[in-house]
Order: C-alpha cells, then structure tokens, then sequence
C-alpha cells in the first residue's frame, strides 16, 4: 500500500518541495524550439515546477529563461522588448540578458552602478533535438546535457511536438510502464483492424497483457522485460525508464524509437513532450501520420498545443464507436490513455486508495526509486544519475529469440548491452531485428 505521505512526497513540484528539489537537478526540457523561431522574437510564457517564467531569444539566437517578475517592482516581464541582445522591462527600462545580468537603467540617475547590484533570476538553457532545455537547481551541482542519442541527431531523423496534460506528471507517466492496460487499445473485430497494430506492423496490441521477466533497478533507473509471441515468434522486449521523466514506450513503426517526457508545469499540469526518434531519417508515412493523421498524435486547436479533444469535452468520445468497434470509442491513441489518466481520482491520483495486480511490478519499482531519491536528496545526498550523460544513451531493445536459444539468454545479451550504454559495438547501438522498436509494454504512447 502506498501511503498518503509517500505520495505527497512524489507529486508535489514546486520549489523546496522534496520531489521539486529532485526534479530540479536535472536538465529538462522546457519548451519547444519553434515557440522562439528567430531572433529578438516575441518572448514566450513558460511555467514549469510551480515557477512562472519568461522565455526569450535574443539577437545572437541565445535562449533565456528568466523569472517572469522584473526585480525592480514586479512588473511582467513578458511584456518587455527583446531587442539588441537582452529583454527590456517596459515599466522603467530596466534591462536582462541571458544570464540574468542587468545590463542597462536608463531610469535613474544611479543607473549606472546599481545595474552592477541587480540580477533576475534565470536558468541556464541551451537548444537540442527541437526543444529548449533548462536546468533549474543549484549552480554548483549543475550536471553536463544528457547524453541522448538523439540530441544531436540531424533534424531528419527526429520528429517532436507537446501537448498540455490536466493532471500530476507522475500519473501521466506511469501509464508508459503499465502491461496490464492493452485492453484500453482493443479494437471489437478481435484487433484485426486495429490501427495500433498495423503502425508497429506487430500483433502486441491483440493481447490484453505483457508477461513481465525482469523488473529490477539499474544505474540509470529501472529496467523491464516482458516475453511473449510477436507475429507468432518468440521475442523478448528489454526497456529503460530513466531518472527521473524519461521512459521509452510509444507506438511507432519498425526501426523507430520514442521518448515520452511529462514535464511538470505544476502539481496539476504538465507538458507531455512526445518523440519519435530513429538512427536513419524518419519515414515519410510516419511524420505524416504524427502531422495529420489524427491517431498517433491528437489534433490541436490552432495557436495551441492543447488537444481539439480533451477533458472539457469528455475527448469527443463517440459511444456508437464503443458499441460497434474499439472499447474506448476514443479516435487518437493517446488519447485513449489521457482519458483515463487526467481522471484518476482527479488531478492528483489518490494512490493510497490502490488495490494493485501483479503487472503493476514495474510501477511499484519506479516508485520505490523516486522514493529513495527524493529521501536521499532530503539527507543531503545528491543523486549520482543526472552526473552520468552515458546513462541517458538507454533505449528500448527488441529480440526474436534464436531457433534453439532461450528467452533468458536473450535477455542476458540485451542486458548487457543496455547497461554498456553504448560501448559494445562503438557509440551505436545495435539496430532492433524487425518489429515495433518501441510498442512497448504499455500506454499513452
């Protein structure tokens, strides 16, 4: 049973809270790269862990996030001019750069040396794979970027965008590692036209669950195994969830892999920053299918990155849909899984009231791990994962087993090679044979 107490502990985000201190010293992403396009753009608002922000690019093409709030009197930050090389408050001219120095007041006699006494808050950020990442903790425990394969890759062979999520982070993401929910997925014709399916180009959304193989911890965070058929073969399916927002279940097709990032906004916000990634260009089909499809990404009212179909339309459920052909009645995938999970007890899952079943493992062991983390941190002791880049190299890995071999060798060799994090063989991992490289055991994908 999890507590009333533990749960406080792993959902509340906001400053000097104990799982907001955790989250703080790593690097996450923040916002998109194409909400500051150009140069001395339009500043954007940016709240994350309970702190409202302001975002801006200045005329080099630095990335700024800085306290939403001038320090001289609180004045609104968004408002002010981006122009020649920082954000101008419009309120008495009081001028920021990146690095939150104040470089300029012109409203004041003593302008000129109290600009050297004056700071705003701001967090270092920098651009990769389509996004802007901040750090948010304290300067002297600011760990190196992640080393994700994907964050230098060319802009080709990475698809991501956002999508604004009513409910804690912690409940968005645990559906990433949950084997027991496929039935959420089903379509009535027994799955053989689910559209699931035929994007992994795999049966793995017929079942209604995943045997689970392995569930234990790893340096990065956790690691799962699950065994069953696919296409009727053997296989057996290795996945990371990395410390501390970064599982890798999602639906794409062969040869494509995913990242799903709930970032905190608040305790009951987040951004769900979705990522299809791949060692070669991604396939045509499939960066149609996430623009305009409709069913691998939701559709967007214009101007936003809030689904057309969303919790204040009951996600335009059609119940003559339900009656005839898939068990949600819910046209888009993840969608499918947001009904679910911005609805589970409200905002902030209840998880005291639970009564888990055995494919619950995984969860539990994600739990565990935040636990010993945000405890640890409270005791002074700062967590090792964020100082590790090569940790972040861990992906999903999918095997047939061999003629003659066994599933447990299988696993053995997939194993050692996640947790060589990308030293056998060179910087690469090796490709997955062919199937879904990441329809993983689970969820909103």
């Amino acid at each position: 049973m999890f507590s009333y107490e533990e749960n406080e502990l792993l959902v509340r985000v906001g400053p000097g809270k104990p799982m907001g201190e955790l989250l703080r010293r790593f690097w996450l992403p923040a916002l998109l790269a194409e909400e500051l396009p150009t140069p001395d753009c339009t500043p954007v608002r940016v709240r994350l862990l309970g702190e409202d922000l302001v975002a801006f690019r200045d005329t080099n093409g630095r990335v700024g996030i800085v306290d939403a709030y001038c320090p001289h009197r609180g004045a609104p930050m968004f408002f002010g001019r981006n122009e020649e090389g920082g954000l101008r408050c419009i309120y008495h001219a009081w001028k920021f750069d990146v690095e939150g120095t104040c470089t300029d007041i012109p409203s004041c006699p003593e302008g000129e040396t109290f600009k050297n006494k004056v700071r705003i808050t701001a967090y270092p950020a920098v651009e990769r794979a389509g996004m802007i990442w901040v750090y948010m903790g304290p300067k002297e425990h600011q760990p190196p970027l992640p080393g994700f394969d994907w964050f230098d890759m060319p802009a080709n062979h990475v698809f991501v965008t956002k999508f604004l999520v009513h409910c804690n982070f912690l409940q968005s993401m645990e559906g990433d590692y949950d084997p027991g929910h496929l039935y959420l997925h089903h379509t009535l014709d027994q799955n053989r036209n689910n559209q699931a399916n035929q994007v992994t180009e795999t049966d793995l959304i017929s079942r209604m669950y995943q045997d689970i193989m392995l569930v234990e911890d790893a340096p990065h965070g956790i690691i799962s195994a699950s065994e069953g058929l696919i296409n009727g073969k053997p296989s057996v399916r290795l996945s990371p969830w990395m410390a501390p927002i970064f599982p890798t279940a999602g639906l794409a097709s062969p040869g494509v892999f995913s990242s799903n990032m709930r970032v905190p906004i608040d305790d009951e916000w987040n951004w769900w920053f979705r990522l299809r990634w791949s060692y070669k260009p991604l396939p045509e089909k499939d960066l149609r299918e996430a623009k305009y499809g409709g069913f691998t990404y939701p559709e967007t009212i214009p101007g936003t990155y809030r689904a057309i179909a969303n919790k204040e339309n009951d996600y335009l459920i059609d119940r003559n849909l339900q009656r005839t052909h898939s068990v949600s009645g819910i046209k888009t995938f993840p969608l499918q899984d947001l009904c679910v999970q911005e609805n589970q007890w409200g905002p902030v899952a209840k998880r005291y009231n639970e009564h888990l079943q055995s494919t619950d493992r995984i969860i539990i062991q994600v739990r565990r791990r935040l636990l010993k983390m945000v405890r640890e941190l409270q005791q002074g002791k700062e967590p090792e994962e964020p100082r590790h880049p090569e940790y972040f190299k861990a992906h999903m890995l999918f095997r047939y087993v061999p003629e003659g071999g066994s599933a447990e060798q299988t696993l053995a060799e997939m194993k050692a090679e996640m947790l060589s994090y990308g030293a056998i063989g060179g910087a690469r991992p090796a490709e997955p044979a062919r199937a879904s490289a990441a329809a993983q055991p689970a969820a909103a994908k």
